[in-house]
């Protein structure tokens, strides 16, 4: 029997999520055929199995988050040398593989920790992210509710119980409860009393709520944003910019454009060829922030959002310097088609040098974006907007203007730094200076 297990799909990844089993337990799997999807790291990936045989059980369900190398799959290999069962139950019966009641498993569950073998034979049924939320907050994994396969506790139900450990916990197991008082509140969250055991009074208990489970790319993003939000000191900054030379350009170039390259011509690439030029005059821009010292970046990675069903991911444009406006437009519609499809790779999504944000694309006129770690600004371009402006002597007119924000990290930058770029980057905007 061998193990397929949760593999290393790229540097700096700790986890995974299957998404996705494409085989089911009894299934022949063939070398190298995809057995199963893993999200991680804002990307979805394929894994091939590493070896012929059938799969005879499942460990990790779909939806549940495991760390890089545990078990989440059995195969029994042509070979058929090793017939070890890695994950036996904890009653060690021949025959539990038989149905059970839920009684029955929280009963196996709650299985006496003063019994060695016993609990060894238990905690294998936990993937080690489980045991280290568990260490990590002193909670009596027995008193969680588990919805994984056969009763199991995965990561989900620790981070469910641990926001509300009264609806979370586990049943008791028939003939338990404690007399004179509801089985339910004798089990507050292990170290906390019992007036803090339950959530906030203004957050309803009700059991109606529906609990969406976090995603890797939702666990992801919180986790990047949370640390940027943690480690960065943020400044920010908004330009106005009168557009009207570049909206007649677009327009006069979109129809021939998308006829000839087969995609169509946003606002996007020009903004970004310009961010570009100004990052080249301005180089402290496109630069990383470390206690060592600035690093400044000669090429111009440029992570362009974009908003998907499955959250935000921010796929990256290599040296874009060396990318007429035709390449970025290309390069830009190539990556968001995959970023909607869930195809992009881990090495699409790394390594950006700037930021930019089509905030614009949803009707906002001012926003103020996270700085993301490793960068040290990100720009917003909004919705662009007709407005009376001064046109000299006394005279008003119509006019195409947008406001360009920008967040900063202010260890790295100053305000007269940033100052001067966008400026400069207003400028080449204002004079549609793209570079056809």
């Amino acid at each position: 029997m061998a193990e397929l297990t949760m593999p290393n799909v790229g540097e700096g990844v700790v986890e995974g999520t299957v998404t996705k089993w494409h085989k089911h337990e009894g299934d022949e799997v063939a070398l190298d055929e995809t057995i199963v999807e893993v999200e991680t790291d804002k990307a979805v990936v394929e894994i091939p199995s590493p070896f012929a045989g059938r799969l005879t059980k499942i460990l990790v369900a779909e939806g549940e988050t495991v760390l890089i190398g545990a078990p989440i799959a059995l195969v029994e290999t042509a070979a058929g040398a090793d017939t070890r069962d890695p994950a036996p139950e904890a009653t060690g019966s021949k025959t539990a593989t038989a149905p059970r009641t839920p009684a029955a498993r929280a009963q196996e569950h709650r299985g006496n920790p003063a019994n060695g073998a016993e609990e060894a034979q238990r905690t294998r049924r936990l993937s080690p992210v489980v045991l280290k939320l568990a260490s990590q907050h002193d909670i009596d994994l027995t008193l969680v509710r588990g919805t994984g396969i056969e009763g199991r506790v995965t990561k989900q139900d620790v981070e469910r119980y641990l926001a509300n450990p009264v609806a979370n916990s586990a049943p008791p197991p028939e003939g338990s409860a404690v007399v004179g008082e509801d089985a339910q509140t004798a089990r507050p969250r292990a170290g906390t009393d019992r007036a803090t055991s339950v959530e906030s009074p203004n957050v309803p208990l009700d059991d109606d709520a529906e609990v969406i489970n976090l995603t890797a790319t939702r666990r992801t993003i919180a986790r990047h944003m949370t640390e940027s939000h943690l480690t960065i000191p943020v400044a920010w900054m908004m330009v106005e910019a009168d557009v009207t030379a570049l909206v007649k350009t677009r327009e006069r170039m979109k129809s021939d454009f998308e006829r000839q390259e087969g995609v169509k011509l946003t606002y996007l690439p020009f903004f970004i060829h310009a961010a570009v030029a100004a990052l080249k005059e301005h180089p402290a821009v496109n630069a990383s922030y470390s206690d060592e010292g600035i690093r400044q970046h000669r090429d111009a990675h440029i992570g362009i959002a974009v908003a998907t069903a499955a959250g935000l991911l921010v796929p990256v444009l290599r040296n874009v310097g060396e990318l007429s406006l035709t390449g970025i437009a290309r390069e830009t519609a190539r990556l968001a088609e995959k970023a909607h499809a869930r195809t992009l790779t881990l090495e699409e999504l790394r390594g950006a040098t700037f930021t930019i944000d089509n905030t614009g694309a949803f009707g906002s006129i001012l926003s103020q974006p996270i700085v993301p770690v490793g960068q040290v600004a990100i720009i917003t371009t909004e919705m662009i907007r007709r407005e009376l402006r001064p046109l000299g002597d006394d005279a008003f007119g119509p006019r195409s203007v947008i406001n360009l924000c920008i967040s900063f990290d202010h260890r790295a930058l100053d305000g007269a730094e940033i100052g001067r770029f966008m400026e400069t980057l207003r400028s080449r905007i204002e004079s549609a200076q793209v570079g056809i």
